[in-house]
This record gives structure tokens, C-alpha cells and sequence, in this order.
């Protein structure tokens, strides 16, 4: 059943971060080079990524029948509330930077690909050159709940919904609690900090793509752009140390001047993950 997702999501993430607790040499192939282990660090790392998918359904859904006139059956049914936003807590906790960190022994077991052994499309991609990239794979992950959460149909049925009953979570709510998981969030240590800041700027990007994209409804363009306003007013850049004060000044002058001209500010797309589900599959 729809509802049972969110808990089934909830347990996946216990199994993978089990799973990644004890990933290392018994998961490659004896005799198979060691950067082979990233081949099936993929499935494992992304275990959780069509659940996901299943618990995004329930945030802004609605359970519907194929009815005919006379059978008695209930056509339509706005999902509770209450579970659309245990569906957003879900969905939240797939992008905190402690489930994203790989553990450091694991990080450093994966060595660049040998001659023979390149890199194909089922791997994640990386922008560190030869070495694996463990903030490009938690930058693809985030990007995959972050565009399920802020996908422009979904954003569309949140706001029809709240306007119907002020019970439902808005558009607005969903991007506040977004917001204050990712940007607004303490940031952790170490490594930790570089993966909560890929998932920031995964926030921002899908954001800033809602506020400008013409085929949204214009209150959904509206709210989106009303709460990048917010978060820059909202932005400190006093007593931080270097590498976070400079994600912040770097955001602050990112949404300026996309306030200034949204058309014309370049949005570099985030990491994309490895292929996944069959061509021809959406995602709302």
C-alpha cells in the first residue's frame, strides 16, 4: 500500500547504513583490483534511491481509483497530512550529511581505476580526476531526494492542496523544512562539512530552478522565489571559520544575481547519479 512506503523507506536506510558499515574487501572479487570495490559501492550507497522515490509519491499525493459511475468505489482521496509529513521527514533524513559520509577506511580503499578497468556509466561521476570522488557520490544522492521533493507537478499539488484545506503542508512548508535541514542546519566537522555543502548548494540549484521555470504554476514560481529571498536576508557571514563562511558569501551573491536576472545566471546542474530506473518511468 502507498502509505507503507515511508516506513519501508525508513527501514532501507537501516539496512544500507548497516551495509555500509561493513563494506570493504569481501565485496570485491578475489583477484579483482581494488577500485573495483567502488563498482559495487554504487548499489549499496544508492540502495535507497527507488524507495525514495515510492515515499515522494505520498508528499502532495492522492489516492485516486479507476472508478465507474455506480460501483461504489471512493475516487478520490487527498492522502492524510499527517503522513505527508512523515513522507517529508523520510524523504529529509536520506540527505543528512552523516547518512551521505562514507567512512574514511572506506574512502581510502577505493585507489584509481588501473588500465583495464575504466570507469563506465554505472560508476558515480567524479570532478576530483582519477581518485574517487565521495562528495561528487553524496552530491548525486542528495539530488535525487531533493528533485523528488521540489519537482514542479509535486510543488503544483502542494499549494492546491493547502488552498483547500490548511491542514495539508504547502509548497512553503516543504521548502522551509528543506531549508532548515540543509542550509540553516549546524554544520558538522571535517568531511562531514564538504558533504553538508554539496547537499546546500543541491538545494539551492533546485530552487532557483522552480523560481524560474515558466511550465511551474506562477504561486509555485512565486513561494520559490519568495524563500530564496529569505534565505539570503536570513545568511550571517560574521565569526565563521574560511570554508563556510565562503559557502555562504558564495550563495548570498548567487541569489543577488539571480534575483537580478534569473534568466540569464547560469545554474551548473548538480552530480547526477548513476542510471536507474527504466527509461520511460517519471518520478512524481
Amino acid at each position: 500500500m502507498l502509505f507503507r512506503s515511508v516506513d519501508e523507506l525508513n527501514r532501507i536506510m537501516q539496512v544500507r547504513a548497516r551495509a555500509l558499515s561493513r563494506f570493504g574487501e569481501n565485496n570485491a572479487r578475489a583477484g579483482a583490483p581494488w577500485a573495483t570495490l567502488e563498482d559495487v559501492l554504487v548499489p549499496a550507497y544508492l540502495y535507497h534511491r527507488y524507495q525514495t522515490e515510492a515515499a515522494a509519491k505520498v508528499l502532495g499525493g492522492l489516492y485516486y481509483t479507476y472508478a465507474l459511475r455506480g460501483d461504489g468505489q471512493t475516487v478520490t482521496s487527498a492522502i492524510p497530512a499527517a503522513e505527508q509529513r512523515r513522507a517529508l521527514d523520510a524523504l529529509l533524513s536520506t540527505i543528512r550529511a552523516d547518512a551521505l559520509t562514507l567512512p574514511p577506511a572506506l574512502i581510502d580503499s577505493i585507489p584509481p581505476r588501473p588500465i583495464g578497468y575504466p570507469r563506465t556509466r554505472e560508476d558515480f561521476q567524479n570532478r576530483t580526476g582519477l581518485t574517487f570522488d565521495p562528495v561528487g557520490a553524496a552530491e548525486s544522492a542528495a539530488n535525487i531526494t531533493i528533485s523528488l521533493i521540489l519537482n514542479r507537478e509535486r510543488a503544483a499539488r502542494l499549494v492546491e492542496h493547502h488552498s483547500r484545506d490548511r491542514n495539508m503542508p504547502g509548497l512553503d512548508e516543504v521548502i522551509d523544512r528543506l531549508l532548515a535541514a540543509t542550509w540553516k542546519a549546524a554544520p558538522p566537522e571535517g568531511l562531514a562539512a564538504e558533504v553538508q555543502r554539496a547537499i546546500d548548494s543541491v538545494a539551492l540549484y533546485h530552487l532557483m530552478v522552480l523560481a524560474r521555470d515558466e511550465a511551474a504554476p506562477e504561486q509555485v514560481r512565486a513561494i520559490a522565489w519568495a524563500k530564496l529571498h529569505d534565505l539570503k536576508s536570513s545568511i550571517s557571514l560574521t565569526g565563521l571559520p574560511f570554508d563556510q563562511g565562503a559557502h555562504l558569501a558564495y550563495a548570498v551573491d548567487r541569489i543577488a544575481r539571480f534575483e537580478a536576472n534569473p534568466k540569464e545566471v547560469p545554474l551548473p546542474k548538480p552530480v547526477e547519479p548513476p542510471p536507474g530506473q527504466p527509461i520511460g518511468c517519471g518520478m512524481e
